[in-house]
């Protein structure tokens, strides 16, 4: 992808994504594979999600870390090309972005590139025993309708 959009949103469709101590964890759901973002990389994700602006997300990260605008810049594309080939992103029109609310950094130390990292042999397991959200939300019925 040569032209990266401004505006991205998680693709809520196929991912499952949550921040535990200053880590991004994303599941694809079609098919199990499992990715980890450390420190850089999930405050990158935690701003994506929220408002889905590249550019800012550059600027806040830059701020935050106090590292030049232009290195964040480069390294916010890199990551952001590397999510959006994988599917964990998509382009969105601007302000039409399903996150929102404030961002605090996930970690604040020494500015290191955002790594995408990839566990694909992680579908196996998850085939098994697939994570289902919302599941907490349904009642499993019988045939008389009464909950198990």
């Amino acid at each position: 992808m040569d032209q990266l959009p401004g505006t991205l949103d998680v693709n809520r469709d196929d991912v499952a994504a949550k921040i535990i101590d200053g880590e991004a964890i994303i599941i694809r759901l079609s098919d199990g594979t499992y990715y980890s973002m450390d420190h850089v990389g999930a405050s990158v994700w935690s701003l994506l999600e929220a408002h889905g602006d590249r550019a800012a997300t550059g600027r806040t990260i830059a701020a935050w870390y106090r590292v030049p605008p232009e290195r964040v810049q480069e390294d916010v594309d890199a990551l952001v090309r590397e999510l959006f080939a994988e599917g964990l992103v998509v382009a969105a029109p601007a302000r039409a972005v399903s996150g929102g609310g404030p961002v605090t950094p996930s970690h604040v130390g020494p500015y290191a590139s955002p790594r995408l990292n990839i566990h694909r042999d992680m579908g196996n397991l998850l085939a098994l025993d697939p994570p289902t959200p919302g599941i907490d939300d349904l009642l499993l019925k019988t045939d008389t309708d009464e909950p198990r």
